[in-house]
């Protein structure tokens, strides 16, 4: 009995300490993409929100093995200005982003007990400057309602409240480089079944005033759904199911980087519903998270609201 509570002991220290390390290194957003995340929408200046808030109360350490601790309450939320050119540009459409996030914590060391009342604080200012939109009408293999491609690049720079090891940081201090492809494909000629399919790829830079580089990321988001409503009514939208899963690639490296931290990658995995209302304007979706390996893990869900601006 005492050599199975030492092992237990052991393995959740290991675990505590590991998944403290891990997860919340990385900038993206899990989440912010899920139905129709291929489509721009039309041309014009949008401005809007985004929300998500998430609750981790299990540490999963590089084994897989999982503990269980005080829940961890995360939430970033901010205004969002979006562009999309009128104008033909390759065969598609130009568009522009930037969104301004604050934070409540994002923690080098996301332990379960770190305290996350000290309030939010502006976090790290996101820019996609470059991206381009084609929406393809034809049928295509799979696709009989044709589909909607965008390719893009965005950075995250290192604005915000951040310091080397401290609890209460609202950035991570660095700067992100990322590319992504999405792919939204309409099964039905109608356009009301709809697939998608967004792939992102995060290079991560050192942190300032240490000499430690984050592992780049791997993100897949994706959705299933079918549109309700008449289109183009206010009651219009679409409802379905969502999910992301989001692996590390490369390892972390520096001397400042503890030595596990360099010997192991996180991943994480989640799922649940989407519904979204108001012509799109309006987007809700939940999600449990699932397996993983050297990460926290719990629930989460992501809010975001945008209306066109009368100019």
């Amino acid at each position: 009995m005492k050599r199975w509570i030492a092992r237990a002991a052991a393995v959740a220290a290991t675990a505590l300490l590991a998944a403290g390390f891990a997860s919340g290194q990385q900038l993206i957003i899990k989440g912010e993409y899920g139905n129709k995340g291929g489509t721009l929408p039309p041309p014009g200046f949008y401005a809007g929100m985004i929300g998500a808030v998430s609750w981790a109360d299990e540490l999963v350490g590089p084994d897989k093995n999982a503990v269980e601790g005080p829940t961890l309450t995360q939430f970033v939320f901010g205004p969002v200005l979006q562009y999309v050119s009128n104008a033909d540009v390759l065969g598609g459409h130009y568009s522009a982003m930037v969104v301004a996030p604050f934070a409540n914590v994002r923690t080098d060391f996301p332990r379960l007990d770190v305290d996350d009342s000290t309030g939010a604080a502006f976090s790290q200012l996101f820019v996609s400057p470059l991206t381009l939109g084609w929406s393809i009408s034809d049928p295509l293999p799979l696709a009989p309602g044709g589909a909607d491609i965008t390719a893009s690049y965005g950075f995250y720079a290192p604005t915000g409240r951040y310091e080397p090891g401290a609890l209460d940081n609202t950035a991570l201090g660095m700067w992100t480089q990322e590319l992504s492809f999405r792919l939204t494909s309409y099964f039905s000629r109608d356009r009301k079944w709809h697939g998608s399919a967004s792939l992102f790829y995060d290079m991560n830079f050192k942190k300032d005033g240490l000499n430690w580089t984050t592992g780049d990321a791997f993100t897949y988001m994706w959705g299933l759904g079918r549109d309700y409503g008449v289109k183009g009514s206010l009651l219009s939208g679409w409802v379905g199911a969502a999910g992301y899963a989001q692996w590390q690639v490369t390892s972390t490296t520096g001397a400042d980087a503890p030595a596990f931290v360099r010997a192991n990658k996180t991943q994480i995995n989640a799922v649940g519903p989407e519904v979204t209302a108001l012509q799109g304007a309006l987007t809700l979706r939940y999600f449990w998270q699932f397996g993983g390996k050297f990460t926290t893990r719990g629930h989460g869900l992501y809010v975001q609201f945008a209306m066109p601006l009368p100019l």
